[in-house]
């Protein structure tokens, strides 16, 4: 079963040395998103070299377990391995429906592309 967040605010950007991109149903007063977090320091401790995911709260967050991401012009697909599904307490992908332009969309792929560095994460753009 696919969990599916219609996102009417993306961010994405670099702070403190953190790659963020993140997806919100609202920019101010959100109730559901998805956040991707990597740090661009090599860490002495190896999972948190990888991309931390969070779900609607820092509870439901996990290092690691996303295996595919496919992004397209109006829709991004995330698949997870299923111990990462269960951490975020949903079944194994997440859909995020989100309307950016041309410009900030190939920026947001770039930001993927960083983001997946040193990942073995399968990145699809169609």
């Amino acid at each position: 079963m696919i969990t599916l967040l219609k996102a009417s605010f993306v961010y994405f950007g670099i702070e403190d040395e953190t790659i963020l991109i993140g997806f919100a149903d609202d920019e101010f007063e959100t109730k559901e998103y998805v956040l991707f977090q990597k740090s661009l320091c090599i860490e002495d401790i190896p999972i948190l070299n990888n991309v931390h995911i969070t779900f609607n709260s820092e509870d439901r967050s996990e290092y690691g377990g996303i295996v595919k991401i496919i992004i397209s012009r109006k829709l991004i697909s995330i698949f997870l391995t299923k111990e990462t599904a269960r951490s975020l307490g949903i079944t194994d992908s997440i859909d995020i429906e989100y309307g950016i332009d041309e410009k900030r969309y190939h920026t947001l792929i770039s930001q993927f592309n960083k983001l997946n560095a040193d990942q073995e994460i399968v990145i699809e753009v169609k």
